[in-house]
């Protein structure tokens, strides 16, 4: 078998070298670190999402690679476990069959049909044919799962109605399943319903390799070939000391083709290679992370859809892909050979194919076609202490080994022996080896024309072609420490130095040097695009332009910005490899894509060293680093695009029970439950680690928001609405794998602020809206009526005030004043006359007046009464302390009706003189009491005077005022009153009558 060149190389001493054997596959282990119980584990599975589910007896476990949920059972013991092609896991035990869902919260039990179970009808395997059909074996025959009922009906092979089988067997081939009894095998077509069989005892395992073809094992572990199209039966030769390449008895789990007439055979007793051209059998190798696994009981495995592997073992559980070309990687050194080191500094490869690794202490050859590793040292003591070999190439006779702290060397490498350069003669030849065995090698590059430069920290020196004449040349910038050496097609000399970049001319003159590259300095590794243009790697990759005597750079790549370069190779096909602190990245030429592998593509898990790159006569490519070498055919390397299958998986709402998201999207909440947690994941094993997250919360905000590797995400107090939760993953922040179902949801609003209750409150508002402007429009027309009546009442009031009677008795008693020839006191009258008529006027303009300028008028009134009626009665105007009559305002002409009453109809009619009294006060800061007093006839009295009155003249000014009062309250919402009070002696003969009038200032 052409072995795959794939996985790690385990040394052993024998003698003078170590043997090692190449691996045959890299894998991964997963076990209890992962969080993985596998101690009792029975059977794995892989369902279409990419979960991994491991059965045990009493739970399931589901692994993402990063975490495990466990899911118990009710207290049966678990058989097997299926997938089928919707994602529905379905499990048996001996007496029930059980399916879980994504949503579901345990399993749940699905009801069988038809014949029951029972001591000899119990339950064992399932198998799921390609039309999403779940079978069930029974001691009695077979159960399908009927969508139609939700339930497992039971089913007798044609022909076999009354059968007994082997529970243990039940195998599957695209629609054929195979099933056995003690002496038969039988194959039943589950499309035609065709049964086919042949004779064989005891049938333990049956795994068919072709749709006519079974291999099967029986109870004495013994391996048969079953033909069911002919009927035969072939026994596979065991191991035994006449067939060393046969297969030890044990029992057959499955078969994998690998292509190119070659088999993977997983037994209970491992895994072996098969070779159907030899009918041979080679125990499988088997490394993980550079550590040989024992590969020697296995348990159970699994085939998945995009070509995974998974087998259950005694060490955990393996995975790879048996059919793809992986990068092998040898670190054993340290074992192998205390002298030797596993830091690979340098290689090359001589003219028989062999492989020559410098180390850090010393050399070593690899014989890739036997698997031998041998150090080989040259006498002498300046070697007994090896050191570093950063410079190793072969010239196409011999190999030119430049060690730090020793002198070069010629190795020949058939002979295995070692020769020393030549040197100047003399002195110089002296002085020459002296420096040479106190120098730090930077890197040993081939020059034009076949001589060889070395570079150290003391100098740079030239290896003629052919005669090996060593000699020290002037190399301008050479103190920088010159680790890497690239020349292009014009002789120019590119050279990566711990200082910068130099590009010197064919003599290494005419140096243009660039030693801005940050963070560090370092150059360490140079690639020639084209005669002006080179890639210089250093904390980053840079594009270096020579234009003249001008060097011109720009950083390339992003995903390298903050990743030391050691390593920039371009081999025969074309193909771009780059080194870096985080593993090995390839360019794709059709994308401009950095195509990226690391320690799970068994990418050795320290960094690259300088230099240490081979491109082999075969195309096999080498890359030696701190932790041994990698190796790989780039041709063959094929780069593994992930589709990672991002899932929401829950969804936790304030602080409550998760609600799974299966079957209940959208998701609605009250909006007292706005605060949402929700949980994703993303089934991958190869590098979990490597897992980084973005989501968008659409309807809240549209953006991506990075959220590292955490795999929730918590939304508080989210405003009613809907949303559109989406997540994304991926592996290099570059390429991005959104979910295929993102989680929609909505937050109800509250009930005040939904339609109908916004459509209600609205309505309401406008028909509140309406009211009130109705009931505004008739205040404003009451109001409007009140005023008008008001005005109307002060004008009458007016009247009143100035009837024709008041002013014709007015001047009538000026006339009588006149004829009697008492000019003082007609001046007197008429003056007081003329101010009153004034006074009234100017107060009937305004609303309220000052209550001094009332009084005053009032004042003028009284007196001029009093000269009309001869002084018949006295009158006194009282204002008490705390009345401030300029201040305060009051309704016009609101008193002087009471006073005009007390005068006409009380004192008029008294025999004897009497007297009035107005009395002011404030009762509390906002309201005014006037007292209007007289000691006239009474109101009684008075009444029987009118009535006999000839005229009959009706005072209307108490009823004007008492009018104007209650229009007053309505119009300004105040509460003025007047109140009369008849006054009366202990007989209780009328003695007066006293006018309250209370009124809001």
């Amino acid at each position: 078998m052409k072995r795959l060149c794939v996985g790690l190389l385990t040394l052993l001493s024998a003698g003078l070298g170590c043997y090692a054997q190449l691996p045959d596959f890299n894998v991964q282990l997963l076990n209890d670190k992962n969080g993985i119980g596998t101690a009792n584990a029975s059977r794995i599975i892989r369902d279409r999402y990419g979960f991994l589910w491991i059965l045990s007896p009493r739970h399931i476990q589901r692994f993402d690679g990063q975490d495990v949920r466990r899911i118990e059972t009710g207290g049966e013991n678990l058989l097997d476990i299926v997938s089928d092609s919707s994602g529905t896991i379905w499990t048996t035990s001996d007496s029930s069959i059980h399916r879980y869902r994504m949503g579901y919260r345990s399993l749940r039990k699905v009801p069988l049909a038809g014949l029951g179970t029972a001591p000899l009808n119990k339950l064992n395997k399932l198998q799921v044919t390609p039309d999403n059909h779940i079978w069930a074996n029974a001691g009695r025959g077979l159960y399908r799962f009927d969508p139609r009922t939700d339930s497992f009906r039971f089913l007798a092979l044609p022909g076999l109605k009354d059968h007994y089988y082997y529970r243990r067997v039940f195998g599957r081939r695209g629609y054929q399943l195979y099933l056995a009894d003690i002496r038969t095998v039988f194959c039943f077509d589950t499309k035609s319903g065709r049964v086919r069989q042949v004779s064989f005892d005891g049938a333990r395992s049956v795994v068919p390799v072709s749709d006519d073809v079974a291999w099967a094992s029986n109870n004495l572990l013994q391996m048969f070939e079953i033909n069911f199209a002919i009927g035969s039966v072939t026994r596979i030769a065991p191991v035994d000391t006449q067939h060393p390449a046969g297969i030890p008895l044990a029992e057959l789990i499955s078969i994998t083709p690998l292509g190119n007439g070659k088999k993977l055979v997983n037994t209970t007793k491992g895994c072996y290679l098969y070779d159907n051209g030899s009918r041979t059998f080679t125990r499988a190798v088997l490394f993980d992370s550079g550590k040989a696994l024992p590969n020697g009981e296995n348990y159970a495995d699994f085939h998945d859809h995009d070509g995974t592997h998974w087998i259950l073992g005694q060490d955990g559980i393996l995975f790879f892909r048996p059919s793809a070309h992986t990068i092998g990687w040898l670190n054993g050194f340290p074992g192998a050979d205390l002298n030797l080191s596993n830091n690979v500094k340098s290689i090359a490869e001589d003219g028989q194919g062999n492989i020559w690794l410098g180390t850090a202490r010393g050399i070593a050859v690899l014989d890739v076609r036997s698997g031998k590793v041998m150090p080989v040292r040259p006498a002498g003591p300046e070697w007994a202490h090896s050191g570093e070999i950063k410079g190793l190439v072969f010239d196409g006779k011999n190999l030119l080994v430049a060690p730090s702290g020793a002198l070069p060397q010629m190795l020949d490498p058939i002979r295995r022996t070692f020769t020393g350069l030549r040197y100047p003669a003399g002195e110089a030849g002296k002085r020459l080896r002296t420096k040479l065995m106190n120098e730090t090698i930077g890197t040993l590059a081939p020059m034009p024309g076949g001589d060889f430069l070395i570079t150290g920290e003391l100098g740079c020196y030239k290896v003629e072609a052919g005669s090996y004449h060593i000699t020290e040349i002037l190399v301008e910038g050479f103190e920088k420490l010159i680790q890497t050496v690239a020349h292009d097609r014009r002789g120019n000399f590119w050279m990566g130095t711990y200082r910068g970049l130099l590009v010197a001319d064919s003599a290494f003159r005419n140096t243009v040097a660039d030693s801005d590259f940050s963070p560090g300095k370092l150059v360490s590794a140079v690639l020639m695009r084209n005669d002006s243009t080179a890639w210089c790697g250093s904390v980053g990759l840079y594009e270096v332009v020579k234009s003249g005597n001008v060097l011109k750079k720009k950083k390339i790549f992003p995903e390298l910005t903050n990743q030391r370069i050691s390593m920039l190779h371009r081999d025969k096909g074309g193909r771009i490899w780059i080194g870096a602190d985080d593993g090995l990245y390839l360019l794709n030429r059709n994308t401009s894509k950095l195509q990226w592998f690391d320690f799970r593509d068994n990418v050795q898990n320290k960094p690259l060293n300088m230099n240490g790159l081979l491109e082999a006569s075969d195309g096999r490519m080498y890359a030696g680093g701190q932790n041994g070498l990698n190796y790989f055919d780039p041709g063959l390397l094929k780069y593994r695009e992930e589709k990672l299958n991002v899932l929401i998986a829950a969804v936790r709402v304030n602080q409550d029970d998760s609600l799974l998201t299966e079957n209940q999207q959208p998701l609605t909440f009250s909006w007292t439950r706005n605060s949402v947690e929700i949980q994703y994941l993303t089934p991958y094993f190869r590098n979990p680690e490597k897992l980084m997250y973005r989501y968008r919360l659409t309807g809240l905000d549209d953006h991506w928001v990075d959220n590292a590797r955490n795999s929730r995400v918590r939304f508080s107090s989210l405003p009613p609405g809907r949303y559109t939760f989406s997540v994304a993953a991926s592996l290099d922040g570059i390429t991005w794998s959104e979910t295929v179902a993102p989680l929609a949801f909505v937050i109800l609003q509250p009930w005040w602020s939904t339609w109908w209750f916004v459509s209600a409150v609205l309505a309401l508002v406008v028909a509140v809206a309406y009211w009130l402007f109705r009931r505004r429009i008739k205040v404003i027309r009451r109001q409007t009526a009140l005023r008008e009546h008001m005005a109307e009442l002060e004008m009458r009031a007016l009247r009143a005030q100035m009837n024709p009677h008041f002013i014709f008795n007015c001047l009538n008693s000026i006339n009588r004043y006149i004829v009697k020839s008492d000019n003082a006191t007609a001046s007197l009258y008429l003056t007081r006359f003329a101010k009153l008529i004034r006074l009234i006027l100017d107060n009937s303009n305004s609303k309220k007046v000052l209550l001094s300028s009332e009084l005053e008028a009032l004042k003028l009134y009284i007196e001029m009464e009093r000269i009309r009626f001869d002084n018949k009665f006295d009158h006194h105007i009282i204002v008490e302390e705390g009345v401030h009559a300029d201040s305060i305002g009051v309704p016009s002409l609101i008193i002087q009706p009471y006073v005009e009453n007390a005068i006409w109809h009380g004192l008029l009619h008294k025999e004897s003189n009497g007297s009035l009294w107005v009395k002011v006060r404030m009762l509390d800061e906002n309201t005014l009491e006037c007292v209007i007093e007289d000691n006239g006839v009474g109101r009684e009295k008075a009444a029987e005077f009118r009535s006999k009155s000839a005229s009959g003249k009706k005072s209307l000014g108490m009823k004007l005022t008492e009018d104007r009062i209650a229009v007053l309250n309505q119009y300004a919402q105040t509460n003025a009153s007047v109140e009369i009070v008849d006054l009366a002696d202990a007989s209780r003969m009328a003695v007066g009558t006293r006018v309250v009038v209370v009124i809001p200032v």
